[in-house]
């Protein structure tokens, strides 16, 4: 009879260490790493770890099939692949052909909004003409604004 006591002891007290263990680490994560806002073009919906961006509508660039190895409390790395327009284009911008090429997209700058850190700063890195190329780009009123270069972003 006390080996049964023990043994149910036991089992409770490791089911409530597991069960807090569990909700404690679920919850410190979710307020200490930062998310990412206008994912899908959308103003200050937050997502963490997208698995794309789009920056506009029409011919606008895009990066899909992203994949994290990195997303903390002061930046975030993934990979994916950047879509552009073909330069040269003068149709349409609707009707351009898309090419896609490797990207490495960088996150870092938390700031915070309505009291939720984000990331505000966004580099991408692509290689373009023969050579490594980096976009940076700053998330301004819920939008991420890039200069306008090739690959326009």
């Amino acid at each position: 009879m006390k080996i049964i006591r023990k043994l149910l002891a036991g089992a409770v007290i490791t089911g409530m260490a597991l069960t807090g263990a569990a909700t404690g680490a679920g919850a410190a994560s979710a307020s200490t790493v930062p998310v990412v806002y206008a994912a899908d073009t959308n103003a200050w919906h937050a997502s963490v770890e997208p698995g794309r961006f789009y920056f506009g509508q029409g011919g606008a660039p895009y990066l899909t099939q992203l994949h994290w190895t990195s997303w903390n409390g002061t930046s975030a790395w993934g990979t994916g692949k950047l879509w552009a327009e073909k330069p040269g284009c003068t149709t349409p911008s609707y009707e351009c052909p898309a090419s896609s090429r490797w990207a490495g997209v960088y996150l870092n700058t938390v700031r915070r909004h309505n009291g939720t850190r984000y990331y505000a700063r966004m580099a991408v890195r692509f290689f373009y003409a023969g050579k490594w190329r980096w976009s940076i780009g700053w998330l301004r009123n819920g939008f991420w604004v890039f200069p306008p270069v090739f690959p326009y972003l």
